[in-house]
């Protein structure tokens, strides 16, 4: 479980799952924190590296975590995706040793909303596959997921 919480903190992870599907360039600030905290943090985001996807407020919280339960809030909205709302949760699972991700999303994209709600489940069952692949290896990974286009260099 601590493991599974302190990368659901980062914000290296949350490139890395969603990877190459999404991938996230920092606006303000120019980078992303290495642990999240409370606030708004503007990306440019691109599907599969180049197409447009516009502009996306990540806007952080922490509702009613405790130490056995970590409630990660993304209630974020942007050009395209007027809200998307994405409560993560990683508490302890049945089996000892082992913790439960929950992934909740509520997305609200005007007309496109069913467009919107298509890919939000293809990049979060891209986003699970990853998660499991990262906790079957002790959450090592190389981060590839910050090219030229996520850092803007």
């Amino acid at each position: 479980m601590d493991q599974a919480r302190e990368a659901v903190l980062t914000s290296r992870l949350l490139r890395h799952v969603s990877w190459p599907l999404v991938r996230l360039r920092p606006v303000d600030p120019s980078e992303l924190p290495p642990t999240w905290s409370v606030g708004d943090y503007l990306v440019e985001m691109r599907m599969l590296g180049w197409i447009p996807l516009g502009r996306q407020t990540i806007s952080i919280t922490f509702p009613a975590t405790t130490p056995n339960r970590v409630l990660l809030r993304d209630n974020g909205s942007g050009q395209l995706l007027r809200r998307w709302d994405h409560l993560i949760t990683i508490e302890p699972d049945v089996e000892p040793g082992r913790a439960r991700y929950t992934d909740r999303v509520d997305v609200a994209a005007g007309p496109f909303t069913p467009v919107a709600w298509a890919m939000a489940q293809v990049l979060y069952r891209w986003r699970q596959h990853r998660w499991r692949r990262l906790a079957a290896r002790g959450f090592e990974y190389q981060d590839r997921s910050t090219s030229s286009v996520e850092s803007g260099s």
